[in-house]
């Protein structure tokens, strides 16, 4: 196992990053969970998904036999041993496994032309897991909805909170690339798009709004994740364009909700280029990555610093806010420790 450590400190904090696996080096890793502290799952490309429980000392690797060849974008954790794993495209698959990854069974299945898979949500407040996928008709995004204690029935969803699905533009679509495009609570669904344009769509039971961001013409352009902590009420959208990954245009967003509308704060600083996953460690303290690097913030956004420039698709912080996991292409998987 290959370890590269590196201390940074910039007024009150500081952070090792250290590479803790390449194992596998011809995979490239999108899905990223967390069980509990010490426990997290990966997923990736050539039916690789990895398990560790020991906050990533060791690995294990589960190549599910009930499907061949599916690259799982994101996965993510109903409870102890119990997951599920996303197939992106068609023939599309959503599979569980209740026993830590030992056997997996096949809880969707979708064979339609033209089918993509980009991102799972679970609430574990109402129980309900909300799978977003590219458009299957120009006007609409494809939603299918379930529950934790039934995961293998699946709806194919008409609206959020009772207001009508829509794109404004039928070249809108999601980039599956950190599996972190949607956000769902009892009170509010988030979906963000790019490509031909980029739009924040705001569901609640009083109305739907949409919010359109800036963007460069590019069709490879446009948010990519986004992440939401209601407890503080602190939203961050990251993007650019993964074709230019040094490009740091329209790359990053700060919202709040006030008064039952999305609120777009001021920042002074800008992480470098393109980014496709963020996660909020605290309610001032953000990590983002992508192809050009992992940046950090400890004041909301406002200025940052380049922890490494080394590529990373997906980051998420540990329960108990210790440390951040990072996943990305050529079977890397690195920590941040806070």
């Amino acid at each position: 196992m290959k370890y590269i450590l590196l201390l940074l400190s910039s007024l009150s904090f500081a952070q090792t990053y250290q590479i803790i696996n390449e194992e596998n080096l011809d995979v490239s890793y999108r899905g990223l969970a967390f069980q509990d502290a010490k426990t997290f799952v990966v997923s990736g490309s050539k039916n690789t998904i990895g398990k560790t429980i020991d906050g990533g000392k060791t690995f294990t690797w589960i190549n599910p036999k009930v499907v061949e060849n599916r690259d799982f974008r994101d996965i993510e954790v109903l409870g102890k041993g119990n997951y599920l794993a996303l197939g992106i495209d068609s023939p599309a698959y959503i599979l569980q496994t209740k026993d830590g990854g030992h056997t997996w069974n096949k809880v969707y299945e979708n064979n339609e032309k033209g089918i993509f898979l980009d991102a799972i949500y679970v609430d574990k407040n109402s129980k309900k897991i909300t799978v977003l996928g590219d458009p299957m008709s120009p006007d609409k995004p494809f939603v299918l909805t379930s529950t934790m204690t039934n995961p293998t029935k699946w709806e194919v969803a008409k609206s959020f909170h009772g207001q009508p699905l829509r794109l404004k533009n039928p070249k809108e679509a999601f980039f599956a690339s950190s599996g972190s495009n949607l956000y769902v609570d009892t009170k509010q669904t988030l979906i963000v798009t790019g490509g031909e344009l980029s739009n924040l769509y705001y569901y609640t039971p009083k109305g739907g709004q949409m919010y359109t961001l800036e963007k460069t013409k590019s069709t490879t352009s446009g948010i990519n994740g986004m992440a939401y902590d209601a407890a503080n009420n602190v939203g961050y959208l990251v993007g650019g364009d993964f074709m230019k990954p040094e490009d740091s245009s329209y790359n990053f967003y700060k919202f709040k909700m006030i008064n039952g509308k999305i609120s777009f704060q001021d920042s002074w600083k800008y992480p470098i280029g393109y980014k496709s996953g963020v996660t909020i460690i605290s309610k001032d303290k953000v990590l983002v990555c992508g192809y050009s690097g992992v940046d950090y913030s400890t004041d909301g956004g406002h200025n940052w610093v380049n922890i490494t420039k080394d590529s990373y698709n997906t980051c998420t912080v540990s329960p108990d806010k210790k440390y951040v996991i990072l996943v990305g292409n050529k079977g890397k998987i690195a920590k941040v420790t806070l």
